[in-house]
């Protein structure tokens, strides 16, 4: 049965039957014009400008009073599930292959990628060629059998229970859903993928910054091992998606590190809190709140004016930073 599980998550023609699957012709253009950023509410407009998927938040614009709720439900299953992101975003993918979704695809590449799938396994599912675990074979089947006939078979019932617990289960039938709804009134819509986003059935080849530390003096070793990190940092956050320019005001006192952390470009302020100095190492938390809930724990080496480390998200990976001191005028 393993082996059978893991050869039907491979067939990628398996299930693509279905009324009138694959022969309606995609529209080129949007069927309802996207209305401007502007015209988002505070909160959505925060995130377009943090480039989450602003094409289908400009559309869904039109009707603010389902915008909401829309994201309200979606949140939780892709930022907050207790299904590991990796195979999340794997069954996404699946359902933008199954469903002929462009922009579902485009976007959940980077969400993949970001999840820390590779661009080979991206690859290996569009060509059928993977070789996936027990759990990433059983949710795959599950996607295929929702997407030809609407119910798990008993076969792959029998795979899900052995991986998965019972509230997990009602996860994955939700997450599934939820894309492939979004998949149809993406696809009739015809909301077009963001500019520099992969066409449908294609990667994209990403590799994280390697951010390189300045060399360090023998006589700069024991000041540098004082500094403080007081004062307003630039700094840039970079995540597939894209890359964020970010400003960092923190002050400490005895050894306890406080401030705020400001992308200015969507207008948001989040406080720093839980952080602490120990000679060069910096570390920090932010919990945002709006317009989505994300935790990130931040881990930084300072050298002088320059710093530079990785800041993990909650659930969804670690990804490196760096800037530099504002000299104070």
């Amino acid at each position: 049965m393993k082996d059978d599980m893991k050869n039907k998550a491979d067939d990628v023609t398996k299930a693509d039957g279905g009324p009138g699957r694959g022969t309606i012709q995609r529209p080129t253009e949007p069927r309802i014009p996207l209305m401007d950023v502007s015209a988002l509410p505070q909160e959505q407009r925060a995130l377009a400008d943090m480039g989450a998927s602003p094409n289908v938040l400009r559309m869904l614009a039109h009707r603010a009073d389902l915008l909401a709720p829309w994201l309200s439900f979606g949140v939780p299953l892709t930022a907050k599930g207790r299904v590991p992101m990796r195979i999340r975003e794997l069954l996404i993918l699946r359902v933008a292959l199954r469903c002929s979704c462009e922009y579902e695809w485009a976007n959940h590449v980077l969400g993949a990628l970001s999840a820390g799938r590779t661009a080979a396994e991206i690859a290996s599912l569009v060509q059928g060629t993977g070789s996936w675990s027990d759990a990433e074979a059983a949710g795959l089947a599950l996607v295929d059998d929702l997407c030809a006939d609407d119910c798990a078979s008993e076969e792959t019932w029998k795979a899900l229970t052995a991986t998965y617990d019972e509230g997990e289960i009602i996860e994955l039938l939700m997450l599934i859903g939820f894309y492939r709804m979004n998949a149809g009134f993406l696809n009739s819509l015809g909301v077009p993928a963001e500019p520099g986003r992969p066409r449908f059935g294609q990667g994209i080849s990403y590799e994280a910054p390697v951010l390189t530390q300045r060399p360090i003096s023998t006589s700069e070793a024991g000041a540098l091992s004082e500094v403080k990190p007081d004062g307003t940092w630039r700094l840039k956050f970079y995540h597939p998606a894209a890359t964020q320019e970010l400003r960092l005001v923190i002050e400490t006192r005895e050894g306890e590190l406080s401030g705020s952390l400001i992308n200015e470009a969507a207008g948001l302020t989040v406080p720093v809190s839980e952080g602490k100095v120990d000679g060069r190492q910096v570390t920090f938390s932010t919990v945002m709140t709006k317009p989505y809930p994300v935790n990130m724990a931040w881990d930084g080496t300072i050298e002088g004016d320059y710093i530079a480390g990785t800041a993990k998200i909650h659930g969804m990976g670690s990804f490196p930073f760096d800037g530099t001191r504002i000299a104070e005028g």
